[in-house]
Order: C-alpha cells, then structure tokens, then sequence
C-alpha cells in the first residue's frame, strides 16, 4: 500500500477549489513525503502534470503520520487507506472530485 521510498511519512491533505463562483474542498487524500516541504511538493507536482495547478490548492495538511504508525490506525479502526494522490490517474481524480 505504501512504498517507503514514496516518503517516511504519510500526510492526509484537503485540496480547494472554485465550483460555480464559491470555494469547494474534495475529502482528503494521502501524500508521502520525507516531510511537509516535500508532500507539498509532490501534491503541486501531479496537480502542474494535470495542468490544474491554477485551479487548486492544498487547503489543510495533517501532521505526518509515521507509515506504519497510519497502517495500525487503519487496522485497528478497520478502515480502509484513503486514495493516495499522486496514484490516481487522471480519471480518477475526477470519479474522487465528485465524492
């Protein structure tokens, strides 16, 4: 599920956006990173190689969760992973945006 060379952390990020003249938030998704400087980075990264970059914005980011620190969380809660961000294709960006 989490690839340790992806980051050591896991960051639970919300993403704004304008919709019909007013601000709107998708649910949050996952970003690895080694810290917050680099999660940004790479949520920024996949929103410029989508060319949205002008439409969206990290919101909020959560402190970062140790990797396997969030996978006991997820098993004990039996919870499933949220969508990791840079993983979704394109298509699946959009099916995530209309959750």
């Amino acid at each position: 599920m989490f690839d340790p060379e992806e980051g050591l952390y896991v960051f639970e990020i919300v993403l704004g956006y304008k919709a019909n003249g007013k601000t709107e938030y998708t649910l949050s998704c996952l970003v690895q990173g080694d810290d917050p400087d680099e999660a940004e980075e790479k949520a920024l990264a996949y929103l410029d190689n989508l060319e949205l970059e002008q439409d969206f914005w990290i919101e909020e980011m959560s402190e970062p969760y140790d990797i396997e620190d969030y996978k006991q969380i997820l098993e004990d809660n039996d919870q499933e992973a949220l969508p990791i961000l840079t993983e979704l294709t394109e298509e699946e960006f959009e099916d995530f945006l209309k959750q």
